[in-house]
């Protein structure tokens, strides 16, 4: 259940925005076109070092935390007609410090193995409006975890993700809904805005504004009073980020990140106040960020 992954996904989905070029009519264009047909294997990665763990606007671990994600695709078309892709994936963790090996060990103490679905349904033939989407299932597994009788002899959690997102050459709004289905048949949607800027040819601005709501039984894992009562539903966190993303050549570049989030929902905000709200519910404002490398095959 990790921002970032969610984060990497929406990028695998083919996030093109308003710096589409339009497709050249003219018969030499399309030739070219015909040309450069999507390959049929491709894939993406990055890897990179965190201020802390920040989970759906919560902070998890507010010291630092190396995190990675990698996934491959195979594109599908039938007679020429474009059924989206599928693929594999997988996130990892590794704390830094020892802040949360007592209950998580250190390194490399998360994955989180995916498959998924995904396409877009283009509205004009330039490629410029456009709902996008993507299904996901994930395995969040913890290889290090030390159990007690809440969580019985369960190492992982799993979720049934879908990715929307609006594509225009204005402003993309986009929604996600998180369904965990295996330890508390709970649902979190998460959805906001956000606008991909060209500053160069080679570098990206991509500010974003994010709202989190939670339903009772998912803020029952942003426990108000140790993971002994359930939590009202509502809307949880904001967040505001900015990303930039350097393009080395067409297989390397760097990203970097920053956010500030901020628990909204009153009765989470007083839990944070009381020292009632576990790991997950301590920090109700916090800033963070990271930097790392993007790669591309």
């Amino acid at each position: 259940m990790k921002k970032l992954l969610l984060t990497a996904a929406i990028v695998a989905t083919g996030f093109a925005f308003a710096e589409d070029a339009a497709k050249n009519t003219s018969a030499e264009a399309e030739v070219q076109v015909e040309e450069k047909d999507d390959p049929l294997f491709w894939g993406f990665g990055n890897y990179g070092m965190y201020s802390g763990y920040q989970l759906y606007g919560s902070l998890l671990n507010s010291e630092p935390t190396l995190q990675g994600y990698v996934e491959g695709n195979i594109n599908m078309s039938v007679r020429g007609w474009d059924l989206g892709y599928v693929g594999i994936g997988t996130w990892c963790n590794t704390d830094l410090t020892d802040k949360r090996r007592r209950s998580y060990g250190k390194a490399f103490n998360e994955w989180d193995p995916n498959v998924h679905y995904g396409k877009t349904f283009w509205f004009d033939d330039n490629n410029k409006w456009g709902l996008d989407y993507r299904t996901s299932f994930i395995w969040y597994y913890y290889p290090h975890r030390r159990h007690n009788h809440m969580w019985g002899s369960t190492a992982t959690t799993m979720d049934w993700n879908h990715s929307f997102a609006l594509l225009n050459p204005f402003v993309v709004p986009f929604l996600d809904w998180v369904h965990e289905y295996h330890e508390n048949n709970a649902d979190l949607l998460q959805f906001g805005l956000k606008r991909a800027c060209n500053v160069m040819d080679s570098l990206t601005l991509t500010p974003s504004v994010t709202f989190v709501y939670r339903d009772h039984r998912y803020n029952w894992c942003f426990p108000t009073a140790g993971f002994t009562e359930f939590h009202n539903g509502g809307m949880a966190t904001m967040k505001f980020m900015l990303e930039a993303n350097y393009k080395i050549n067409d297989y390397f570049g760097l990203f970097a990140k920053v956010a500030y989030c901020s628990v909204i929902d009153k009765d989470l905000r007083d839990a944070a106040d009381h020292g009632s709200g576990a790991d997950y519910g301590k920090y109700k404002d916090f800033a963070w960020g990271g930097f790392g490398v993007t790669f591309n095959f």
